[in-house]
């Protein structure tokens, strides 16, 4: 009878089952909509030709005006989700990107317009990334769902590399043939439709009712400094990436490294790293264990370096893949250590604030960088990293010092 019942119980705990199979596959349908907010980038310079008396900067804004919109929508949403099923909220959220990114084949004649629609791409994007944590942990605890946020992230960054890839092929005919890769959420709507439960986030749970209102009331008053701590290490991590998004080309063609094409493979090994860290995180914070968050920001650390000390293709790809590494540990650490520092209820406002900080940590980035490097007297590209090694290395060491991640995981999280 033994083993029978532990063959049940393991799969009745597994990620993959069968009770959970079906809102898996909902789950993972979000994540890959998630990032159809970049889908248009292979085609920013094809759109410039077509728009030559508009400005670079603004038609560069088609791709990352989302990132805007997605700040609003993800607090807004975090709100609304203590009200809202799951299924409703992905609704909206696959709705808004289908519209935002089919109209551009109807309405095309000016880049006003299509920053308009990246707007509406952008705001369904952000309802998706803060859906996507609460949907996992309604239904995933524990390992489960540390698992499955790494799964996430790897399909996430995995399904962005084969769009972006399939964007360009489809950009040689035109760039507004890109734009037909947005009916990809129309099979993501119907999934969405059968798959994601008709349930809130905030719904009582028969495990969770048994425990006492002064241990919940407790957990309210001590964890909020973990909280503040997740928010900003997660504002971190995306403020640091952003510097290869916004700095990497630029670095190549500097020191004579390539041409376009090498910043795309080099870009391809930082978002890679996303799907290997993704597919292994419980593997590294078995390895790694209270010590995780620092070396994640070490590995940032190590990977500015290399880009500061090391003219070399292959060094590069080896620096964009540790600093995407690091940020991928932390991007799949913090909103599991967030699921247990937060009232159920009050999860979805959390990750909603989360998701609108990392999206302002990339709209910042290259505005504090620049700020920094001027302040200094440095090249743009140089005080980037090099202020990319400071914050990281900082990072690394105060949380070491205060063991962040030790004194969360003692207090708060179920061994």
């Amino acid at each position: 009878m033994e083993p029978d019942q532990d063959v049940s119980e393991h799969r009745d705990t597994g990620i993959l089952a069968r009770r959970n199979l079906g809102v898996l596959v909902g789950i993972m349908a979000l994540a890959v909509m998630s990032r159809f907010d970049s889908i248009i980038s292979p085609s920013v310079a094809a759109i410039q030709a077509s728009f030559p008396h508009a400005d670079p900067s603004t038609v560069e804004s088609v791709v990352s005006i989302g990132s805007s919109a997605a700040i609003v929508s993800a607090l807004l949403f975090g709100q609304l989700m203590t009200r809202m099923s799951f299924r409703t909220a992905a609704c909206i959220s696959c709705l808004c990107v289908a519209l935002g990114g089919l109209m551009p084949l109807v309405l095309h004649g000016s880049v006003s317009q299509l920053l308009l629609f990246a707007l509406v791409v952008g705001f369904g994007v952000g309802i998706a990334t803060t859906v996507l944590p609460s949907l996992s942990a309604r239904f995933f605890r524990g390992k489960r769902l540390a698992a499955l946020m790494g799964l996430v992230l790897a399909v996430q960054d995995g399904s962005s590399m084969l769009v972006l890839a399939l964007g360009g092929v489809l950009a040689k005919g035109g760039w507004l043939h890109n734009y037909w890769l947005y009916f990809l959420a129309l099979p993501a709507l119907a999934l969405v439709i059968f798959m994601v439960p008709r349930v809130g986030a905030v719904e009582d749970e028969p495990d969770k009712a048994t425990g006492s209102e002064a241990s919940s009331s407790w957990k309210g008053r001590q964890c909020w400094w973990g909280i503040i701590s997740c928010i900003v290490i997660g504002f971190l991590s995306i403020f640091l990436v952003a510097v290869l998004y916004n700095k990497l080309s630029v670095y190549i063609a500097k020191y004579g490294l390539g041409g376009t094409s090498a910043a795309g493979v080099a870009l391809m090994f930082n978002t890679g790293s996303s799907v290997v860290i993704g597919l292994g995180i419980n593997g590294i914070k078995r390895i790694c264990r209270q010590w995780t968050i620092p070396v994640a920001f070490a590995l940032m650390a190590l990977g500015a370096l290399l880009f500061l000390t090391t003219r070399s293709f292959p060094l590069v790809c080896l620096s964009a893949f540790l600093i995407g590494s690091g940020s991928a540990i932390n991007m799949a650490t913090c909103p599991f250590l967030l699921s247990n520092l937060t009232e159920h209820r009050r999860y979805p406002l959390v990750m909603g604030i989360f998701s609108a900080t990392t999206s302002l940590g990339f709209t910042a980035s290259t505005w504090v960088f620049k700020a920094f490097s001027t302040a200094f007297g440095l090249d743009p590209v140089t005080g980037s990293f090099m202020g990319m090694l400071i914050i990281a290395l900082l990072a690394a060491v105060i949380l070491s010092l205060v063991r962040f991640q030790s004194c969360v995981e003692s207090r708060f999280i179920e061994q």
